[in-house]
């Protein structure tokens, strides 16, 4: 069976204050998609990777990342939809196989480590999704939208923010999300699909350094997180 990885990289960058795609900003001279690429190619349990892009995006992917860095295990380009959901869908109905294990992963964020993509393929036999997560610590208002008023402090004990790779067994993901389709069910993470229909989803205590590069600013502290690593591996 199959470890297939997903990675998103349809986005258009809106948050991006930049003139080009995200996934092609450097960092240290090399683009942002290549270092996510890179966890996954270097896998030991990666099989075959599967590359979500934005038309507008496709030629330069090709030369400066895909054709550039040579990748092994890159089975197939996809352009993406207008949403995250609609590009994850189309990455998971071009593959072929019925039988695998989906771990679909943003292409924004490449600071992913290998134990991540390693443990939520892992664990995937005892639940039916299984995510990188970590827990909030600040403190969490609830709030009335029409005046922004306060409504009440929630327990921030309860809440974890939300990160990728999430993984799932792969035809049981690409059934929810020709399902979620059918119906008009919309998303922004794999996880709430599973969730949306009964599914059970465990989390992994992940790091704060996995972060998704959105902004210049986490353009910046990735670079700075990168530099740290590079360092510490001498």
């Amino acid at each position: 069976m199959s470890n297939i990885a997903i990675i998103a990289a349809a986005g258009n960058g809106e948050r991006f204050n930049c003139y080009h795609s995200k996934m092609l900003a450097k960092i240290l001279d090399k683009p942002v998609l290549s270092y996510t690429l890179d966890q996954f190619e270097n896998s030991e349990i990666i099989d075959e990777i599967v590359l979500v892009v934005h038309p507008k995006d496709l030629k330069c992917i090709e030369d400066e990342i895909v054709k550039r860095y040579d990748y092994k295990k890159m089975s197939t380009i996809v352009l993406g939809g207008l949403t995250r959901q609609e590009s994850v869908y189309l990455g998971l109905k071009s593959i072929k196989k019925k039988d695998g294990i989906a771990c679909i992963h943003d292409g924004a964020r490449p600071l992913v480590e290998s134990w991540m993509i390693e443990k939520t393929i892992k664990m995937i036999d005892s639940c039916d999704g299984a995510i990188m997560a970590v827990p909030v610590i600040e403190t969490i208002k609830k709030v009335f939208l029409q005046d922004f008023m306060i409504e009440k402090t929630v327990n921030r004990d309860e809440y974890w923010i939300v990160q990728t790779p999430q993984t799932f067994k792969l035809e049981y993901i690409r059934e929810l999300y020709q399902k979620a389709q059918e119906e008009g069910i919309k998303t922004t993470d794999d996880a709430s699909i599973v969730e949306h229909y009964g599914g059970n989803v465990k989390i992994i205590k992940s790091t704060r350094e996995n972060i998704k590069i959105t902004t210049s600013i986490d353009l910046l502290l990735a670079e700075i997180l990168i530099k740290k690593s590079i360092l510490n591996n001498k």
